[in-house]
Order: structure tokens, then C-alpha cells, then sequence
């Protein structure tokens, strides 16, 4: 980290050196080497501000669900890297129903996080409490769709670095086409759907099996969170959300947060005007809307990152 620590803020509101430290401190150990290597062959000033800004761009904003495509270019050395992730995959996924009737089954018919019946699991005799409930994706499905051979291409490096800073993935075999898997899906209450996209709050892993801490990001709204969860199996058909996924989410809410990347874009999107705008199919061009602000990890590449 000799490198960052030497290295030349441009503005004031330059994120380079919180976001480099932030990957650091947080990435998995073996995430942690690949980071490093990567740091080591980068030579210049620019080169650290633009890599920075990369990490932001082609990997949190991504998994933060802004249901986005950003126009992406392949960091040194991950072009090989890019063209044996797209070489893999059978291409894009679609939605799939019957992947919120698993979840249910596998739950009990219960909203895990606060206890509550889904209100179309229960018949109409029942008085237990209730919610409307979505199905919900740790890694986002938005990561598996896509409407055009470019932003088919800016998925394939989202996937690569997500692969190179979180080696798990490979060794649970995790891939595109597993998407649609109960391994990274629940149900949640609409709000608490979108918080957990924008990582207003994640699940830190316990010492015990799919029990998690629920750690709270944004501690002044209302989601009512309990202190801890705890996954069990009522159809053991299917699979418990997977300790690994949920720990990469846990990880780069983290970074999120820590590299003052959350406060910059919420600052954006709120001058923008578009909280409730966005396509949830995954359309909306978050790229080309944030050019217009002064965010400088999802815009132009003539500013700071901030």
C-alpha cells in the first residue's frame, strides 16, 4: 500500500486513497492478494485514480443494485480474464417465478428477517400477521441480464472483477446461470428489498450456521431490524441462503461505506431527482444520468473521483 500512501489527491474531493484503503481492509485474504498484485503494476498517479474510480464503477455500484449498466473498459491484464468469463456463461438469464415459491417453502412461508407470513402463503382463516414480500437476489439479477452486446460486455467485467477480489465465488461454483438458485435468494418486505439493494443494512456472519448480526447502516429509518436472524429449513428440497454470498454483500457494504462512495451517490441520485425512477429491469442508463452531476466514479473520466 506504499503506492496510496504517496499518491497525489487531485481535489478535495477526491476518494481515491479511502477507496483503495477500503478494499484493503476489507477484501477476503485471498481477494486482499489479487488486489495488491493488481496495485503493484500500476505506475502512475492517474493510473491509481482512474483504478480506484474502476472499483467503484465496475464492482460496488453494480452489486449496490442501482439496476444499471455502466459503460465499463477492461482494467490492465483482464482482458484474457473477461473472454473466459463470457466463454463460460450460456448467455442471459430470465426471471424466474417459481423462485419466490421455493424461497417461501424452504422459509416456512415466513419473511425470515422480522418473522412475518408472506400474505399469499396464509388462507383467508388465518390471524397471523402478514407483509407483502419480494424475492430477493444477493447477487443481483440485474448481473445476469442485459439488452445489448455492450452491455452484455461491461456484465462480463463486472463478473471478472467480482471474481477476482471475492475467489469464493469459484470455489462454491458459482456462476451466471446460477442466479436463480435459492442459494442467493429470500423473500423480503418491499422496503426492505430496496434497502438491502442500496446496503442500507447486510448480514455479518456469526460463529453458528446461518445465524448472521444484522448490521445497520442507516440506524435513523425505520426498518425495524432485529439484532440477529437466523435461516432455517423447512424444505430442505431447497437450499439455505449461501453463507458465502452473503458475506460478499456483508463485505462490500463495507467498502461502501467506508471509502465515501455511499454519500456521494445518494448525493448524486438525490440531485437528480430519480430515487423511484429506476427500471427494475435494469434498463436505466445510471452512467450517462450521473455524468450530469458532479460524482466523479460514475461520470466522465476528466473528473476527480468524489
Amino acid at each position: 500500500m506504499e503506492k496510496v500512501d504517496v499518491y497525489q489527491s487531485i481535489g478535495p474531493k477526491d476518494k481515491t486513497i479511502p477507496i483503495l484503503r477500503a478494499f484493503y481492509a476489507y477484501l477476503p485474504a485471498n481477494g486482499r492478494v489479487n488486489f495488491l498484485h493488481h496495485l503493484q503494476s500500476l505506475q502512475t498517479n492517474q493510473q491509481l485514480h482512474d483504478h480506484a474510480k474502476s472499483l467503484i464503477k465496475g464492482l460496488v455500484a453494480p452489486l449496490r443494485a442501482l439496476r444499471s449498466t455502466p459503460s465499463l473498459s477492461p482494467p490492465l491484464g483482464m482482458d484474457d480474464s473477461i473472454e473466459n468469463i463470457a466463454s463460460e456463461s450460456d448467455g442471459l438469464m430470465q426471471r424466474e417465478a417459481r423462485l419466490k415459491t421455493e424461497c417461501l417453502a424452504r422459509d416456512g412461508g415466513r419473511f425470515v428477517v422480522t418473522g412475518l407470513y408472506d400474505e399469499y402463503s396464509l388462507d383467508a382463516s388465518s390471524t397471523s400477521l402478514s407483509t407483502y414480500t419480494e424475492c430477493v437476489h444477493i447477487i443481483p439479477f440485474s448481473l445476469a441480464w442485459w439488452r445489448t452486446e455492450s452491455e452484455g460486455y461491461a456484465k462480463d467485467i463486472i463478473w471478472t472483477n467480482l471474481i477476482r477480489h471475492f475467489p469464493t465465488i469459484q470455489s462454491i461454483n458459482f456462476k451466471r446461470e446460477n442466479i436463480n438458485d435459492t442459494t442467493d435468494a429470500m423473500t423480503m418486505s418491499s422496503e426492505l428489498h430496496r434497502s438491502f439493494g442500496r446496503f442500507d443494512f447486510s448480514f455479518e456472519e456469526t460463529s453458528q450456521p446461518h445465524k448472521y448480526r444484522i448490521q445497520n447502516y442507516r440506524p435513523r429509518l425505520r426498518l425495524d431490524l432485529p439484532q440477529t436472524v437466523e435461516f432455517n429449513w423447512y424444505d430442505q428440497r431447497y437450499d439455505l441462503p449461501s453463507p458465502e454470498l452473503l458475506k460478499i454483500h456483508a463485505i462490500v457494504a463495507r467498502i461502501f461505506h467506508a471509502s465515501g462512495a455511499a454519500e456521494q451517490i445518494d448525493k448524486a441520485l438525490r440531485d437528480l431527482g430519480d430515487h423511484c425512477a429506476l427500471a427494475k429491469d435494469g434498463s436505466t442508463d445510471i452512467s450517462s444520468m450521473l455524468a450530469a452531476t458532479t460524482l466523479g466514479v460514475l461520470g466522465s473520466h476528466a473528473g476527480s473521483i468524489q
